[in-house]
C-alpha cells in the first residue's frame, strides 16, 4: 500500500471520529433542549392535579383529597427515575419537577388548614419555622443564581420521601411525630441548600449534596466567589 492510499485512509478514520463526536453532541444538545418528553409530562400531570386538590381541600373531601395527592406523590417519585432510566434528564425538567413539588407541598398545607384546622393549628409553630428555613435557600440562590435551587439533593428526597407516610399518618390518625420530625430534619436540607450554593462556581441542577459541589468547586478551580484560584 502506498504512502498516499495510507494517508487517506487515516484521513477516513479521522473523519469519521469527527462525524462521531458531532453526532454525540448533537445528541446532548437536543437531550438538553428536550421539552415533551416523558417525565416532563408526568410533572406536568402534577402541576395540572394542583387546582383538582385545592377545588377537593375547599370542598373538604378529605378521603378524595387523600387519593389524589397520593397519586400526585408517586408521580413525583416516577418522573425522576424514568429521567434518569431514559437519558433524559433536562435543565428543563429539573425545574419543572422542583416547581411542582413547590405548589404541591404548598397545596399540602392548604389541605391541612383547610381539611384538619386542629392539626394545622397544634402544628402551627413546626410549619412556620420549616417554612421559614424553606425560604432561605431558595432567597440566597435567586440573589446568587437568579434562578431556584433545583438541586434535589439526598437529603431533600429523603425528606419528599418521608413527608408523605408522615402527612398521611398525621391527617389519618391524628398521630404528628413523625410530621414534626420531617418538618425538622428540613433545617438540615435548607443549610445544605445554602452550603451548596455559596461554594457552587455557577448554577446546576441535581447536585446530591455540599461534597458533591465541593469537588464540582474544586474541579472548576474556581473558589467561591466564582474567580479563578491564583
Amino acid at each position: 500500500m502506498s504512502a498516499e492510499d495510507n494517508g487517506g485512509g487515516v484521513s477516513v478514520i479521522k473523519h469519521g471520529k469527527v462525524i462521531k463526536h458531532r453526532v454525540i453532541q448533537n445528541n446532548q444538545v437536543a437531550t438538553q433542549n428536550l421539552v415533551v418528553s416523558l417525565p416532563n409530562v408526568i410533572s406536568a400531570i402534577r402541576v395540572a392535579l394542583v387546582p383538582v386538590l385545592i377545588f377537593l381541600a375547599m370542598e373538604k373531601k378529605a378521603d378524595v383529597f387523600l387519593w389524589v395527592l397520593a397519586f400526585s406523590l408517586f408521580t413525583d417519585c416516577l418522573d425522576g427515575y424514568l429521567a434518569r432510566r431514559l437519558g433524559q434528564v433536562t435543565d428543563l425538567g429539573t425545574r419543572l419537577d422542583s416547581w411542582a413539588d413547590l405548589i404541591t407541598y404548598a397545596v399540602m398545607l392548604l389541605g391541612l388548614k383547610l381539611i384538619w384546622p386542629e392539626i394545622f393549628g397544634r402544628e402551627s409553630g413546626y410549619l412556620v419555622i420549616a417554612f421559614s428555613f424553606w425560604i432561605v435557600p431558595l432567597l440566597v440562590c435567586l440573589v446568587r443564581f437568579k434562578c431556584f435551587p433545583s438541586y434535589h439533593t439526598l437529603a431533600a428526597k429523603i425528606a419528599a420521601i418521608s413527608v408523605a407516610p408522615a402527612y398521611f399518618v398525621a391527617a389519618i390518625w391524628d398521630y404528628s411525630l413523625m410530621f414534626r420530625a420531617v418538618l425538622l430534619f428540613y433545617l438540615w436540607v435548607a443549610l445544605e441548600q445554602v452550603i451548596i450554593t455559596s461554594i457552587l462556581p455557577r448554577w446546576q441542577g441535581n447536585v446530591a449534596g455540599f461534597w458533591a459541589a465541593a469537588t464540582i468547586a474544586r474541579g472548576s478551580g474556581e473558589t467561591v466567589g466564582g474567580q479563578p484560584e491564583s
